[in-house]
């Protein structure tokens, strides 16, 4: 191989890393990891000063909702036996409710509790239409009219 054929190939194979490297590093950025509360609470001293997002299902009887100082309490848990304190100051989302899915991203407190900022409600993508085919009286009454 000549000098300007191996300059080619070798200025190729460095513009072809360049762009590799870039599209690696931007989509690094962009994504987006969650843990569960067991792998949180098996280690809580490595996210004690980290922000965190964990992913959980709320447990049934564990809402405290103080709408004065506009604070919810609940708990997560995954599939497993750990379950995992979140405290969430901020409006209540409408869909908020026991066994719901949920993301919540704060930082865990004293390795005992997450101090949420954000509160992500999961919900299905299924959309159902009601069925107001009995009478135009009943579909007026949905629209608040």
């Amino acid at each position: 191989m000549n000098r300007k054929k191996l300059k080619f190939v070798i200025g190729g194979i460095l513009i072809v890393a360049v762009i590799f490297g870039v599209f690696i590093s931007v989509g690094s950025d962009n994504m987006t990891y969650y843990y569960t509360p067991a792998e949180v609470l098996a280690n809580p001293g490595k996210y004690a000063e980290k922000r965190i997002r964990v992913m959980g299902l709320i447990e049934k009887g564990s809402i405290q909702w103080d709408s004065v100082k506009t604070r919810l309490d609940f708990v997560i848990s995954d599939d497993s036996e750990q379950i995992l304190r979140v405290r969430y100051h901020g409006a209540k989302p409408d869909m908020f409710r026991e066994g719901q899915g949920v993301v919540v991203e704060g930082s865990l407190q004293e390795g005992k509790y997450l101090a949420a900022t954000v509160l992500l409600v999961k919900h299905n993508e299924e959309y159902k239409v009601s069925d107001h085919s009995d009478s135009e009286e009943s579909y007026l009454k949905t629209m608040d009219m």
